[in-house]
């Protein structure tokens, strides 16, 4: 019979309410039962549980009620062995001795294990019963367990039912492990990264629970000679790539014999310098809204955890042992790496950091970026569809509509017959390539014997991914499953003259044709996003025109504009951290491209005060030899924004022809000097106007940006993303 897990949750607010957990597993003997609830009992050893079994017991039923019941049996037995735990009784007989209870058995042939927690406290009982909290508790259990939820499970395979409902496993929405990119500096990487290591044998004290040296026979701690094993310890598992990006959703799960101990923890991105008590964020550095996406499962059923359960043992050199194993030593960031002497780092979490660090790419300008740091430009969108896959919806459970989505946003750059360089994949990932929209208005009769004349196929409709979708006017209710697509070159169902049109199809979702060569969409605000939400907007208001509270266009417009057009909104705040970005992108970019003699010379030129400020920032962040990072040319990266503004404008030469912008500078010749200047001015002027307005957004607080102008934050916005670095080899390919 397969393993199997029941828990029934009580449903009403009533003193008889009780949790009981109950299981099909081999059961227990008097012996191990009586053992089992003692406090400090851990099980058959450390090694093969989670420890302290009977003070995890004790303290978990105590936590929720004040009476808990056991009854186990064996298959065969014709008896259940039984014992209560009531902890009012133990405090008033001033003992903790329990009668062995027996009940005899209606079948002789099931065995395992009932817990019943009765006298359950009234802020736990009340908390149970309510709907939510019950849902809740099913997700925790899901994430928690999810490693042995899962076909083939690690260490096993069992089935968990809560109130009678089947709880299936938690995944993380990853990109799958096909997909990989070409870095310059690390080859090819893969999203997902396999770690799978075993570690030689060490003798291990089952009495201190202590790890010894190689060598010892006996514990040093407690004399005791019989109680060394030899143990086992393979760290296993896989960090990865997820399809969205998210300010609390992401980080690395640590499992110990099945069960998940910590959930998302993000211990590995942080470093710590050497003779530092401050940690230092490493990743996310390079998101604007601090979002992340790396995520993964590792296996560490070698380390010790809290008698709570819920944390690993940091004190517990295996816990080292795993960091070294998934990290490597050292910052994950090369260039402080290499400025504290740390040698090439090839771990997994290292690889993933230099291929997918970034959230955008390090140029959007050129076609395959998005491909090469597999991102989603529209978030929320990518957001919305993970919601999908955890619901279980099939279309969903691959990357493909993620992929969909990348390759549309990269084909917007490309020039017919083109395609995305480099990147995650190859051909058109999945249908976006031509097919005949569906509910389609004919496509001509084929001459004058319509009846002996084959009709010819309709003309050819590029698929849109980013609009192809369900979209839902809360107000009404009104859901629309379009499926959209760009008009062919003739199209039946829409004249040159019309931008746009829409249609029922017999099968109950809307067509949506659009002319992206039209000249409304030469205009600087008409999308074709906004097209198709107009559309929706009119339909929704046409339907509710007869109710005596229809909903007028504007409204359902404005409602559909804030729930699917995000990715236009105008935030302030983030655009102020993106030019914050740039301009450490522009220093960084510097550091690729001086000497080191240079570097120095040109770190003396700064004004006093600007040194001094670089040398206290530097101070507050740890840096150990301040004097390499400058002769590095890494000193701009402590720079204010401002500074490094004034350094670019002040050292031209040094950021164009192909160093950090790809325009020409000193590579510009019109044969007489004045004309040369001319044009060399010319090209300064524009990147000084940039960075003025770059600095504008870095340098204002968020509640004057909020009330600033609309066409300012736009034009400073623009400013940003022309600013980005197109020259050099800082992250080319996603390297950092």
């Amino acid at each position: 019979m397969a393993p199997e897990i029941s828990v029934n949750l009580p449903t009403a607010d009533v003193p008889t309410a009780r949790v009981t957990v109950s299981d099909n597993g081999p059961g227990m003997s008097p012996e191990v039962l009586e053992k089992a609830v003692r406090a400090g009992w851990s099980g058959n050893s450390p090694i093969d549980s989670l420890g302290m079994f009977g003070m995890g017991f004790n303290i978990a039923t105590a936590r929720l009620g004040t009476v808990t019941t056991v009854w186990t049996s064996a298959a065969g037995e014709l008896e259940e062995h039984g014992l209560k735990v009531d902890f009012g009784e133990l405090r008033t007989q001033r003992h903790f001795r329990t009668p062995h209870l027996t009940r005899p058995k209606v079948d002789a042939d099931t065995h395992g294990t009932t817990i019943t927690i009765e006298g359950l406290k009234p802020d736990q009982r009340s908390w149970l019963v309510k709907p939510g909290n019950r849902s809740r508790v099913r997700k925790e259990l899901s994430r928690s367990y999810a490693a042995m939820l899962r076909e083939n499970g690690i260490p096993l395979t069992f089935k968990l039912l809560v109130n009678g409902k089947k709880i299936s496993p938690t995944n993380h929405c990853v990109w799958e492990n096909s997909r990989s990119v070409t870095t310059t500096r690390h080859g090819s990487v893969s999203v997902v990264q396999i770690i799978d290591r075993m570690l030689p044998n060490r003798p291990f004290c089952l009495a201190c629970w202590q790890w010894l040296s190689a060598g010892d026979q006996v514990c040093p701690a407690c004399g005791r000679e019989e109680d060394i094993t030899q143990r086992r310890r393979h760290v296993h598992g896989w960090i990865g790539l997820q399809r969205f990006l998210s300010s609390t959703d992401y980080g690395i799960d640590f499992v110990r014999n099945g069960r998940k101990i910590e959930l998302a923890n993000r211990d590995l991105f942080y470093w710590r310098a050497p003779d530092s008590e401050s940690l230092a964020l490493e990743y996310p550095i390079d998101d604007p809204r601090q979002r992340g996406r790396f995520v993964g499962e590792i296996h560490l059923d070698h380390c010790r955890v809290s008698y709570t359960k819920d944390r690993f043992d940091r004190a517990d050199p295996a816990w080292d042992e795993m960091v070294a194993i998934v990290k490597g030593e050292g910052p994950l960031q090369p260039r402080i790496a290499a400025s504290l002497g740390y040698a090439n780092n090839g771990s997994p979490l290292f690889r993933l950091f230099q291929a997918f660090r970034r959230s955008s790419p390090h140029n959007a300008r050129i076609a395959g970026g998005w491909a090469n740091v597999l991102v989603v430009k529209d978030n929320d969108r990518a957001e919305e569809m993970a919601k999908r896959f955890h619901d279980g919806q099939p279309e969903y459970q691959t990357d493909l509509k993620w992929w969909e989505l990348v390759e549309e946003e990269d084909n917007k750059l490309l020039t017919p017959g083109t395609s995305p360089k480099g990147g995650a994949g190859s051909g058109k990932g999945g249908g976006l390539g031509g097919f005949s929209s569906a509910g389609s208005k004919g496509g001509g009769s084929g001459g004058k014997g319509g009846a002996t004349t084959k009709p010819p196929a309709p003309p050819p409709r590029q698929a849109i991914a980013s609009l192809s979708r369900e979209f839902v006017h809360e107000g009404t209710g009104l859901r629309f499953d379009i499926r959209a697509f760009e008009a062919a070159k003739i199209d039946p169902d829409l004249p040159p003259s019309r931008p746009w049109a829409s249609n029922r199809a017999s099968e109950g979702h809307w067509t949506f044709i659009v002319n992206p060569d039209h000249p409304i969409f030469k205009s600087a605000t008409l999308t074709d996003l906004d097209a198709l939400l107009s559309e929706l907007a009119y339909r929704v208001s046409d339907f509710t025109r007869d109710r005596s509270s229809p909903t007028e266009f504007s409204d359902a417009l404005a409602h559909l504009r804030e729930r699917y057009a995000g990715v236009y909104k105008l935030d302030p705040v983030a655009l102020s951290n993106a030019a914050a970005a740039v301009f450490h992108e522009i220093a960084s970019v510097f550091a690729e491209q001086v000497e080191s003699d240079d570097a120095v010379t040109l770190f003396g030129d700064l004004a006093t005060a600007e040194q001094e400020a670089i040398h206290q920032r530097m101070a507050a962040r740890g840096v150990p030899n301040p004097q390499q990072v400058v002769a590095q040319g890494r000193f701009l990266e402590y720079a204010a924004p401002r500074v490094v503004a004034e350094f670019v404008t002040s050292h031209p030469d040094l950021f164009f022809d192909g160093r950090c912008w790809e325009d020409s500078y000193s590579d510009l010749d019109y044969t007489y000097p004045s004309a040369t200047n001319e044009a060399r001015s010319r090209v300064l002027g524009g990147y000084e106007a940039l960075l003025r307005d770059a600095l504008w957004l870095v340098e204002r607080e968020p509640m004057d940006l909020a009330i600033a102008a609309r066409e300012s934050i736009l034009r400073a916005g623009l400013a940003v993303d022309l600013l980005v670095p197109t020259g050099g080899t800082y992250g080319a390919s996603g390297d950092g």
